[in-house]
């Protein structure tokens, strides 16, 4: 099977809601036996038809002149393909039209190739689709155009304003790098970018103290490296690192994480502290824990204990540092997950506040006086950050802001003493974060 079709059937036998699709791809093309670059490929088509499934849609549905309810998943699905490779990749028509033909043959789908030939091939101008959108409203135009939920442009437009807006859904569709941090419990640094360069990759650091974070070229290929296997590198943000360091963790410190799962965070913090600190990590299930053990394992981290609790309900024990990285919405990393914008509606951000209030008023009976609770998330939603925040300093009057800028640079602080990366502004996906200091 051929990688158009393989990226057809992928597509076609996801749920709805396109959960895991990562998982399918590396499924689906591993049982193929296909190259690196064929993987790839099929990555990027299935990444990118759920990513831009909003603006295809509203192209496609001017050029079939019928609802896309009335097609057949696959037809559907080959179309997206194909229109993805003609307005996004600029793939010659000639060649999108034949490949897609070939595709729905190796579905064994020769019924459908007429139909693909004859919407393909006719496929209206950009001038044509740009303008039938210029007649809707704003909101409405850059939800298509850019292929978000309207829903979320709006409520970005009147936190950030219009020009912001484009901004953030413009880097959300843009390709981010993979970003990795060295582990400094199997290999020193010097070793490692030894070896690393050894083998042909060039490193460009992000950040050397207190670990070094990079990138390099072909990440996909990094991550199916021995290297990888052996513990020496893991994936990680930097902005998603950024709540382990204003927490500040020291050796001789008990340290709690909770809703750990899978790991990111309790790795870092085991890392800067050693075996000198004693880490507790704690999430809702076995399976999440399970997830946090695996790569402790891998990453040679045998010094964590760990949990498995419910964070706004159950009884913790006093320790000197908390860190609270609370479920939330995620509408700060939506460039690392194509699905996760089709699957959030308004509502859910209203009961994830609900429980980031309970999981926050809870864990914070569990830090010694003088001690350290940090929240954090990778939402840029004001109502799962700040809004959380202060109505719990308002009923929580013995903490205290520790204002991020004397742990971490002042630019990626707002002037309230929060960690704050807002993905239009710093060029990264988003986070937020605050450090709270329980007053004696």
């Amino acid at each position: 099977m051929r990688t158009r079709a393989a990226a057809v059937n992928i597509l076609s036998t996801l749920p709805r809601n396109y959960c895991n699709y990562e998982k399918k791809v590396v499924e689906v093309t591993k049982k193929l036996n296909y190259s690196q670059r064929d993987q790839d490929f099929v990555y990027i088509l299935v990444k990118g038809v759920i990513q831009y499934k909003k603006l295809l849609d509203y192209i496609l549905e001017i050029a079939t002149n019928k609802p896309l309810s009335t097609l057949e998943i696959d037809a559907l699905n080959l179309l997206r393909i194909g229109l993805f490779q003609s307005v996004i990749l600029n793939t010659p028509g000639y060649a999108l039209v034949n490949e897609t033909a070939e595709a729905a043959r190796d579905l064994q789908r020769s019924d459908l190739v007429p139909f693909v030939n004859a919407v393909l091939r006719h496929l209206p101008d950009e001038r044509v689709w740009l303008s039938s959108m210029k007649n809707l409203g704003k909101v409405e135009f850059l939800a298509i155009k850019n292929s978000h939920p309207e829903w979320l442009v709006k409520r970005w437009i009147e936190a950030y304003g219009e020009k912001d807006t484009v901004k953030l859904l413009e880097f959300n569709n843009d390709y981010q790098e993979i970003i990795f941090r060295h582990n400094p419990i199997k290999i020193s640094w010097g070793e490692f970018e030894k070896k690393i360069t050894n083998d042909g990759y060039s490193i460009n650091l992000i950040r050397s103290n207190p670990i070094h974070f990079f990138t390099t070229e072909n990440p996909g290929v990094l991550l199916k490296k021995r290297l990888f296997n052996e513990g020496y590198y893991s994936i990680q943000d930097f902005s998603q690192a950024l709540a382990v360091l204003i927490l500040d963790p020291n050796p001789g410190e008990m340290i709690l994480d909770v809703c750990a799962a899978p790991g990111g965070k309790s790795t870092f913090i085991a890392q800067l502290v050693g075996k000198k600190g004693k880490i507790v990590s704690s999430d809702i299930t076995k399976n999440k824990i399970a997830l946090l053990e695996n790569e402790c394992s891998r990453l040679g981290i045998d010094f964590i204990n760990y949990m498995v609790a419910d964070a706004g309900k159950d009884t913790f024990f006093e320790v000197d540092k908390i860190l609270v990285d609370v479920p939330c919405s995620g509408t700060g990393v939506l460039s690392r997950r194509a699905d996760m914008r089709w699957n959030r509606k308004s509502s859910d951000i209203v009961k994830l506040k609900q429980l980031q209030t309970e999981i926050l008023n809870n864990v914070s009976k569990y830090v010694h006086n003088r001690g350290v609770l940090v929240y954090s998330t990778c939402s840029i939603e004001f109502d799962e950050n700040w809004s959380v925040v202060e109505a719990f300093l308002h009923s929580h009057l013995d903490f205290v802001i520790d204002r991020a800028d004397k742990y971490i640079e002042a630019d990626y602080c707002d002037e309230y003493g929060a960690v704050q990366i807002l993905p239009q502004k710093h060029g990264m996906t988003g986070s937020f974060a605050v450090r709270m200091v329980r007053k004696n």
